[in-house]
């Protein structure tokens, strides 16, 4: 926000006198390398994000695994018990993933006719 700021001050300097050579390059250089920056800070936190999300799945389904269904997983053959209230919880998640599933395959399909050249 203060580079922001920095920035138009600069910009607003230029109209009142003359600017040494080579002002403008080098002030494009460091918008350039600015916006690189920028453009690298937002990969970096969309890749934190993506991560810190997976894992914290990962974490929820072993919890649930060793919690929810008995599964033991030390033992090399896993021992899966499962109780009543699992059945309508299981049907739940694969309605869920059928539907996810179904709008994706319906994304992909809308997408495809949008970008195929009309000819």
């Amino acid at each position: 926000m203060e580079k922001d700021k920095a920035l138009r001050k600069i910009l607003k300097t230029r109209d009142k006198g003359d600017l040494p050579y080579g002002f403008e390059s080098s002030m494009m250089h460091k918008i350039m390398l600015e916006a690189k920056m920028k453009k690298r800070r937002s990969l970096i936190l969309t890749l934190g994000l993506v991560s810190s999300v997976s894992f914290a799945m990962i974490l929820g389904t072993i919890f649930l695994l060793h919690n929810y269904l008995s599964v033991k997983i030390s033992m090399p053959r896993l021992n899966v018990q499962f109780s009543p209230e699992a059945g309508g919880m299981f049907g739940f998640f694969f309605y869920i993933a059928f539907l996810v599933l179904l709008l994706l395959a319906l994304d992909h399909f809308f997408r495809g006719l949008r970008q195929r050249p009309k000819s």
